[in-house]
């Protein structure tokens, strides 16, 4: 017994050695990002890393690098997106839904949930494929990115000062026209983008399904009614 709990103890030991040496390569690879989570793949001597929603695969003595994707081909099964779909899910309940525009389309029984830019070419084709989706509530938040786009943010407040937030939102995403006269108001802008920051949200459109999963880019209108499918399953 007592030499089983000495074995136990230098695996627990060397286990222990082996995650200070790959967490010590990454402090030293990218000084300036959190790590999120270490922990062992199925193949022997592999770590997994997540570092602001990215996926690095090192070896146990903390040498070698690796970007992914990591594929088990026997079960045809790519784990590396296993994986980010869970390190980059925000649950449904947490996401601020105070701040974002709210369209409901038939019962609404379906969620979803969408950082948006006004000027984002890819955020009208997105809207475009959910013009042909029913029963789905669609929460928006405005996440003008002026590095790209230097009036978005001017746009953006105008639609959230209007009369009608979702009627003007439809309309400038329809025609690219703002609402005009739009009154000087208190906006969720900078809320929004604080945390988008924090969940490593940082193009346009992010979407997020009712289980959390994150969908990023413009989806066309098949794979998203397939993915708001699964995503309603218990």
């Amino acid at each position: 017994m007592k030499r089983m709990l000495m074995a136990i103890a230098a695996v627990a030991t060397i286990a222990s050695a082996d995650e200070g040496a790959v967490r010590a390569t990454l402090q030293r690879t990218f000084p300036q990002s959190p790590i999120q989570g270490i922990s062992k793949t199925p193949i022997p001597g592999l770590f997994e890393a997540a570092i602001e929603g990215r996926i690095f695969y090192l070896t146990d003595d903390g040498r070698y690098i690796l970007g992914g994707p990591l594929v088990d081909a026997k079960a045809n099964e790519n784990l590396t997106q296993a994986r980010l779909e869970k390190i980059n899910a925000i649950p449904f309940g947490s996401l601020p839904l105070d701040l974002a525009i709210k369209r409901v389309k038939g019962t609404g029984a379906q969620r979803l949930a969408i950082f948006e830019d006004p000027d984002c070419p890819y955020c009208k084709t997105l809207e475009q494929e959910l013009q042909g989706i029913d029963n789905v509530t669609v929460y928006v938040f405005l996440f003008p990115i002026d590095a790209v786009h230097p009036r978005a943010a001017e746009r953006s407040r105008a639609v959230w000062c209007a009369k009608d937030r979702a009627r003007a939102w439809d309309d400038i995403m329809r025609t690219g026209v703002a609402p005009a006269n739009a009154a000087n108001c208190d906006n969720p802008i900078a809320k929004i983008a604080d945390f988008a920051k924090r969940h490593w949200i940082t193009v346009t459109p992010t979407a997020f399904l009712a289980d959390g999963r994150r969908l990023v880019g413009s989806v066309p209108r098949a794979e998203l009614e397939k993915q708001l499918l699964r995503s309603a399953k218990p």
